[in-house]
């Protein structure tokens, strides 16, 4: 390759009727300057075309990663939504079992619970039974007792003297008097206790239903 040293040590042959040696070396100076021109304008379009393709090639390098940072991206985001898919459905088949546990348990627990508040019934109803045949049984047993008292009241009261001597001493002959409805003898009321009575009220009471019906 021709430099611009080349151009300024060059020589030339010397002839009879040759070219003026001034003009010639003014004019190959101004060919060396326009060549260093000319190679110092290629050097630094060779430079700038260097850096433009190091630019150019981290243009590229950049849409690369980015076009790779964009697959990622999009298959991480179908892998998100795919699990978020699969986690959704998963946790609705589990709220829909657990629902179903927990609307089970519940039937179980009421039906428990009746059960055990009707077995707690029939234990009330058959004490509540219980105590009243006890009641009717004390009722009957005091009723028959008062009954044998009474009799054996009326027997002491026949048995007194003054009842003997009445029945013994003649009767004179009456004398014509108002005719008075007779009364019967009024007898003195036992003095019961207050349960005791109120229990043979219900007893007369329900002795009156029976015969009523």
């Amino acid at each position: 390759m021709l430099t611009p040293m080349d151009i300024q040590e060059k020589e030339f042959g010397r002839s009879f009727r040759g070219y003026d040696e001034n003009e010639v070396n003014v004019f190959l100076n101004e060919i060396m300057k326009a060549y260093v021109e000319v190679i110092d304008e290629n050097e630094r379009l060779k430079a700038e075309l260097a850096r433009e393709k190091a630019t150019n090639d981290e243009f590229r390098r950049i849409e690369q990663s980015v076009r790779e940072t964009l697959i990622v991206a999009q298959r991480t985001a179908e892998e998100v939504t795919s699990n978020a898919k699969n986690n959704a459905g998963q946790m609705l088949e589990m709220a829909a079992k657990e629902c179903q546990n927990l609307r089970k348990e519940a039937t179980l627990q009421a039906k428990a619970q009746m059960d055990e508040a009707v077995d707690k019934v029939h234990v009330i109803v058959a004490e509540y039974e219980r105590l009243v045949r006890e009641k009717h049984q004390f009722l009957r047993r005091m009723k028959g007792n008062v009954q044998a008292e009474l009799i054996l009241i009326d027997e002491a009261i026949a048995e007194m003297p003054d009842m003997i001597e009445e029945k013994k001493t003649p009767q004179e002959p009456p004398q014509e008097q108002p005719k008075v409805p007779a009364q019967e003898p009024i007898q003195e009321p036992i003095k019961e206790e207050p349960q005791k009575k109120e229990e043979q009220q219900e007893t007369k009471a329900e002795g009156q239903e029976g015969e009523a019906g």
